[in-house]
């Protein structure tokens, strides 16, 4: 699925769109508590980790992006995974 990635107002980016896996319950979930875990330090590490684990990005595709863009990434697969679901 194709989620765009929009700066915040204190970042310096143009928007873009990346390609993320639709997560299933037990990813959303796997997700969902390492977000809630305390003990997880939210560092460098962890926010790659999430779009590594989310998307097929090789490392030297992701060593393009800057910090801003790579923490915005992440927050967009977790977003995507949590907004509300329509029912059809």
């Amino acid at each position: 699925m194709k989620l765009k990635v929009k700066p915040n107002a204190n970042q310096d980016f143009k928007a873009f769109e990346i390609e993320a896996r639709q997560l299933n319950l037990q990813q959303r979930t796997e997700l969902n508590d390492k977000l809630m875990d305390q003990s997880v330090p939210q560092n460098f590490t962890f926010w790659i980790g999430i779009i590594k684990e989310n998307t097929t990005y090789s490392d030297d595709e992701l060593n393009e992006y800057s910090l801003d863009e790579l923490v915005a990434m992440a927050s967009a697969i977790i977003e995507s995974a949590n907004k509300k679901k329509l029912k059809k």
